[in-house]
């Protein structure tokens, strides 16, 4: 059974994508979304890189595209050209995404009541 073969009939919870993260065949397993359910998904081993997208009109999910991984292509390269995969399979043009709008670009707030006082 493949990865997409696994996957539900619908975009992935929060639940769904740390089981998938988990799974012995993936080495990593991300979404694109910051919140909310993942209809975008790069997953990765040591060999490759895939960006998976879901379909709606198809209620399935689908590879967009597939990275081999090797001296000459990393994983960061997998996964960035993976994403704009993506993005395009959804209708979105890669080079017109600010970096406002880019998927991935979440940065946790940090609540500074919950940090202990420095002393001097």
């Amino acid at each position: 059974m493949t990865v997409v073969d696994s996957l539900p009939p619908r975009p992935l919870g929060p639940e769904e994508l740390m089981q998938l993260n988990a799974a012995d065949a993936l080495e990593l397993a991300v979404p694109i979304e910051e919140e909310g359910r993942a209809s975008g998904v790069l997953v990765a081993t040591d060999a490759w890189v895939k960006g998976l997208a879901f379909d709606a009109d198809a209620e399935s999910w689908t590879v967009v595209e597939t990275v081999s991984l090797s001296e000459d292509v990393q994983r960061i390269d997998g996964l960035q050209t993976c994403e704009a995969a993506i993005l395009r399979f959804r209708g979105t043009d890669p080079a017109d995404v600010t970096a406002e709008d880019a998927p991935g670009n979440f940065e946790p707030a940090v609540d500074d009541s919950t940090a202990p006082e420095k002393t001097d």
